[in-house]
């Protein structure tokens, strides 16, 4: 396991949510709760993701975009006077590793709540004592019906949700091609959430008439080939990419060798610059990923000014058009705003009682807002279709989140 890391820095005070902090500072300084991740002059606040495995490639820069907004809070003055600290620990993709280190947060360097929780075996393993116990999990990486089912105050979910990811990509693709009975293949790695977000497909396809199908690989696969084959015999409409980056890149690569050249979508984790890159004009050309993010620099929204703004000042230029350096933002927002609105005496159960109530998450349009009930704690449910100007070098997007609010109701 990796020494966590800790994220300091000074500023001025941060107007937050229209709640001006510095007048607040005073008040939070009376006040600790070591046990839950509270000091005088810092509130300490836990990250698991994998930062070194097979998926750190989106996971680490996840990490990344959530460390820099913070970084930012932090550089204006903090929360109600205190700092944020970040305490990122490395679960390597691994379940026994992330329980290792959930209980090192939890316990021995206690955090106010945790954010990420990206490996859905992780989820599934940790999901009774998470639900059960008293550390709220707020803004997950990724999606698990054992820990977001049924809903509980213990767990907020912070990334694109799986199946709205489905029903966004197949419903633009089935009306924009004109799809009637369509087949559909989903190529996913070998977890738990590759599994969960196929049944979500297979539903969705049985909604349009059509059928679906699976071929899973390694997620450290270097040769897919033998799943190219399979594509080729079943010959579907449209495919569904639900992996790491490799996956989406070895698997449009293989199919231009064969000559393969058929609508193929990616999860919103999949949504990064140097996957378009690596497949290369031709097999991009028919390459797409639905998200729930838009990627830094590619619209004049406030938020993306804003998260540009930053990420370039702290050199992460390239950085900022991943989507996944997005989310991690978006997640620290929340994160940000949740203990704002806990007040200067912010404890584990305040936390939770504040975002287990209504509580809207407005990105400025780097998301469309994500509201969070004491019944829905989904997260981002409205989406959009992006690709690639290999031109331009820069991400295009089809259309706005509201175009695509109808798949999703």
């Amino acid at each position: 396991m990796k020494v966590s890391r800790n994220f300091r820095s000074s500023g001025i005070a941060l107007a937050l949510s229209g709640l001006v902090l510095s007048s607040l500072a005073f008040s939070a300084l009376a006040f600790d709760a070591p046990a839950d991740g509270v000091y005088a002059n810092r509130v300490d606040w836990g990250v698991i993701m994998d930062l070194s495995g097979p998926t750190s490639a989106s996971q680490s820069v996840w990490a990344t975009g959530f460390q820099d907004y913070m970084r930012k809070v932090n550089e204006a003055g903090g929360i109600h006077g205190r700092k944020v600290n970040v305490l990122a620990e490395d679960g390597r993709f691994n379940a026994a590793s992330d329980k290792i280190a959930f209980e090192k947060l939890v316990g021995q360097t206690p955090v106010i709540a945790i954010s990420g929780m990206g490996t859905t075996a992780s989820q599934v393993a940790l999901a009774s004592v998470i639900k059960t116990g008293k550390v709220p999990i707020v803004g997950t990486y990724t999606f698990s019906k054992a820990l977001s089912e049924p809903v509980t105050p213990m767990v907020y979910n912070g990334f694109c949700g799986a199946r709205e990811m489905a029903q966004t990509g197949i419903g633009h693709y089935v009306d924009s091609l004109k799809l009637k009975s369509p087949k559909i293949m989903t190529v996913a790695i070998e977890t738990t959430g590759g599994k969960e977000y196929h049944d979500f497909v297979a539903e969705i396809a049985k909604k349009y008439g059509g059928t679906a199908t699976m071929v899973t690989m390694k997620v450290n696969a270097v040769d897919v080939t033998p799943q190219v084959l399979e594509i080729v015999a079943t010959k579907p409409d449209l495919i569904t990419v639900y992996g790491v980056s490799n996956t989406s890149i070895l698997t449009l690569k293989t199919m231009q060798q064969y000559g393969l050249k058929i609508p193929t979508f990616g999860i919103a984790y999949l949504g990064a610059p140097q996957i378009f890159q690596a497949m290369g004009p031709d097999a991009g050309a028919n390459y797409t990923f639905v998200s729930c993010f838009t990627p830094g620099g590619s619209d004049q929204s406030p938020g993306n000014r804003e998260l540009s703004a930053f990420a370039d000042k702290v050199g992460r230029s390239a950085m900022k058009e991943d989507i996944n350096y997005v989310a991690g933002w978006v997640v620290a927002q929340m994160a940000a705003e949740s203990l704002a609105k806990a007040g200067p005496e912010p404890t584990r159960a305040k936390l939770v009682e504040t975002m287990n109530k209504d509580f809207v998450v407005d990105s400025k349009g780097l998301a469309a807002p994500i509201n969070y009930t004491q019944t829905n704690h989904t997260g981002p449910v409205v989406l959009k279709i992006f690709g690639y100007d290999y031109a331009g070098k820069k991400f295009k997007h089809f259309g706005e989140y509201s175009d695509y609010a109808k798949y999703t109701k």
